[in-house]
């Protein structure tokens, strides 16, 4: 049996990006981590202030954007998903997911639309923001579970969404726990009852708890910001 994959960020990395003419380039730090930051399969949110590089971080992850110091250790197998859907606006989402799926594969995708409400026929270019990210969570889990990604990076994917849905997508995440790390930035924290950690940037640092604090994933956010 393979073993539980893990996402490791060591001590000392920096992330940001570099700015200026070619040949004069300078490193702009964003973050950096203080401590090791060692995480397994279950779901982690990542939950900080605008500009603070929560997004920077995830395409570093990805392998999108060069560390500026240091890095992480995945496990192979990282999928990356944006906090937009960029698709032909003429498409219908059935068309979108035959694009991608066939067989059992496209048979999970209509089920989660029913799941989550999303007309199969209406043109993406016509849906609304909500809609049109179920589209995109449908396209991230079902690949996750026909391709079974090693880390899940997730942009602000609940954006848009009413209150039963994000409540519906948390569901889903649950199940899928133990197979995947699932990094998910979010803001709507009080849509998640089960998590396994939450990472937080203040003050340039990159910080970590496993434990919730308070009550809540809300009261441990603030205590990392405090």
């Amino acid at each position: 049996m393979p073993d539980a994959p893990r996402l490791t960020i060591p001590a000392g990395t920096r992330f940001g990006y570099r700015e200026g003419l070619p040949w004069q380039r300078r490193d702009r730090c964003l973050a950096s981590a203080p401590e090791a930051i060692d995480i397994g399969p279950g779901l982690h949110l990542f939950v900080a202030p605008n500009g603070s590089g929560k997004t920077t971080l995830l395409r570093s992850l990805a392998g999108l954007l060069p560390f500026l110091e240091g890095g992480a250790v995945p496990p192979s197998g990282v999928h990356y998903v944006a906090d937009e859907l960029r698709a032909d606006p003429e498409l219908k989402p059935l068309t979108f997911f035959r694009s991608w799926f066939q067989g059992e594969a496209l048979d999970l995708a209509r089920s989660l639309a029913q799941t989550l409400r999303l007309d199969l026929n209406q043109q993406i270019g016509r849906l609304s923001r909500g809609n049109r990210q179920k589209v995109l969570l449908i396209l991230a889990e079902v690949k996750a579970v026909f391709t079974r990604p090693g880390v899940l990076l997730m942009d602000e994917p609940l954006t848009g969404l009413d209150v039963e849905t994000r409540a519906q997508v948390a569901d889903l995440w649950a199940s899928s726990a133990a197979s995947m790390v699932r990094l998910v930035i979010l803001h709507e924290l009080e849509s998640v009852r089960t998590a396994d950690s939450l990472l937080s940037i203040h003050g340039g640092k990159l910080l970590h708890s496993r434990e919730c604090r308070g009550g809540s994933w809300l009261a441990t956010y603030q205590s990392l910001q405090a």
